[in-house]
């Protein structure tokens, strides 16, 4: 591979880190007012919260004291 095009993937990878990390956080910090703007939100988002909130399980109950995060758990969680 070119230097080029390494440096355009790490680019393109910093980026989208910062793309879920941004998206990820709650817009509203009162659980309150997060539930009821909640109920507004599409389909979509819910199920893609889903998703991410049940890879947290999934880290959370594997059978070791203190879970050990693999590349793939990092990437969705930054």
């Amino acid at each position: 591979m070119s230097q080029g095009l390494i440096r355009s993937l790490k680019r393109f990878v910093s980026r989208m880190k910062q793309h879920l990390k941004q998206w990820s956080k709650p817009a509203f910090p009162s659980m309150a007012v997060g539930s009821l703007l909640g109920l507004r939100r599409s389909r979509k988002d819910l199920i893609i919260e889903n998703a991410m909130l049940r890879q947290q399980l999934i880290v959370l109950h594997r059978q070791v004291k203190r879970p050990q995060l693999t590349q793939g758990d990092r990437v969705i969680g930054e």
